[in-house]
């Protein structure tokens, strides 16, 4: 059968063109005996450019025994690469504990897929996934496998792979105490962010805000341990502001019904109020719906030039966001080719949802306008979402070198070659180092 993206709207690769792994062994002898470019596809959340298995390249999907066994071993979890996020946390939450890092939204993802593309949520301190991995099994292109820790040299290749370096078969994961948390949940003047937004998260646990361009408001959820978290600025009613974005989305993707993933998404903010849980039940609240979906990283301290310019570009564009814009800080994270390597940065997130028909409305012109702009001011793309290689490229290269050593190491015939990923990080392609290129 073809096998698709997640949503089931775009064919990643055809019958016949992909393989379901059942045991290393398999995987050993497929890498070792055969020469056909291999993409790793999991749960299939990634966008579909990366992800999609061209013309003499084989999709495989992993389904390993022990798949969704966690192995809990003091606070150290050890998982299969292709166990899923949510049996994760369960397994953690059964033990009074929780991964050291703050749960994403989606957590229908595998574990290797998610740390493969820099998954992450908020929170100066775990906010990112690979901020609780302790050890990870690779096996490399070649069929060797190899167990890699922070104290080696490739460590940080691994952590952020794109899947260009192997196939992530397990992992140790580190745990710590469930903490109950308590989430204010509150709405102020857009406005007031560049001055409010990065006290909000250096002084909580882990804040998350969407700031509703059209309607000049952001609403925000501050989460911190104590019993009396501060608030600032002034609430005001948010229920209106949902209203009339649903009203735009609806018309836009022709939803009548209101029914559709899409329209459902924004119903978490009606009738906001503050909530106690643990980071894992305050935050897991996504839905998944077919949508064009772009994040940048831009550090944290040129955070108000940004909102500033990013205002001005979003109100003269024609094209009108379906969704409002989140914004999601974390601090330093690990690997060379992570958007928030060097200092805490915030994420900028961008959605337009598919129509009906299951097109996308006219967002991508504006959507590389944003590019330009945020890696003008030292930005980083969310690899597994969309962004433009060219544009990446012209901005900037920190940590490529050191990740293109490591390709060398893992991947030394090009089994992984991805050619999205290969023209952001300026590494040949198999075409292009023939004497005739691929046609």
């Amino acid at each position: 059968m073809t096998l698709t993206n997640w949503s089931g709207n775009v064919a990643i690769a055809g019958q016949g063109q992909w393989t379901r792994i059942t045991s290393l062994e398999q995987l050993a002898s497929m890498l070792t005996h055969g020469d056909a470019k291999v993409r790793v596809l999991g749960s299939r959340f990634t966008y579909p450019t990366q992800l999609h298995c061209p013309d003499r390249t084989h999709g495989i999907v992993l389904d390993l025994p022990g798949r969704g066994v966690c192995d809990l071993r003091g606070e150290h979890l050890r998982v299969t690469g292709d166990t899923l996020l949510d049996d994760v946390w369960k397994t953690f939450d059964r033990h009074g504990l929780e991964p050291a890092a703050c749960p994403p939204v989606i957590t229908a993802q595998t574990v290797a897929g998610a740390l493969a593309t820099g998954t992450h949520a908020q929170g100066m301190y775990g906010g990112t996934l690979s901020d609780c991995v302790s050890a990870i099994d690779l096996m490399d292109g070649t069929g060797v496998l190899h167990r890699l820790t922070p104290a080696d040299d490739d460590f940080e290749s691994a952590i952020l792979n794109l899947g260009c370096l192997g196939v992530v078969v397990g992992l140790e994961l580190r745990g710590r105490l469930a903490a109950q948390m308590r989430c204010s949940r509150i709405t102020v003047p857009a406005d007031s962010l560049p001055e409010l937004y990065p006290v909000w998260n250096i002084a909580s646990t882990a804040a998350k805000c969407w700031w509703f361009t059209e309607h000049e408001v952001a609403h925000a959820w501050i989460t911190h341990d104590g019993d009396s978290p501060p608030r600032d600025g002034h609430t005001a009613d948010l229920n209106d502001v949902v209203a009339r974005t649903r009203r735009h989305l609806m018309a836009d993707i022709g939803d009548g019904q209101g029914r559709t993933p899409a329209t459902r998404t924004l119903e978490k903010f009606l009738c906001a109020a503050d909530a106690k849980g643990t980071l894992y039940e305050i935050f897991k609240n996504g839905i998944p719906a077919p949508q064009l979906n772009m994040e940048i990283a831009v550090p944290l301290d040129v955070f108000g030039e940004a909102f500033a310019s990013l205002k001005e570009l979003l109100s003269a564009s024609s094209y009108k966001l379906h969704y409002p814009v989140i914004l999601r800080t974390t601090g330093p994270a690990r690997g060379h080719l992570s958007p928030t390597s060097a200092a805490p940065s915030t994420y900028f997130g961008f959605v337009s949802y598919m129509n009906a028909e299951g097109r996308i409305t006219a967002a991508r012109p504006l959507f590389d306008d944003i590019q330009r702009l945020l890696y003008g001011l030292g930005g980083r793309p969310h690899w597994g979402k969309y962004f433009t290689p060219e544009l990446v490229r012209a901005a900037g290269t920190g940590g490529f070198p050191q990740f293109r050593r490591a390709v060398g190491r893992f991947d030394p015939r090009g089994r992984f070659e991805n050619d999205t990923f290969y023209r952001t990080l300026g590494l040949p392609t198999a075409c292009e180092l023939e004497p005739h290129p691929c046609q």
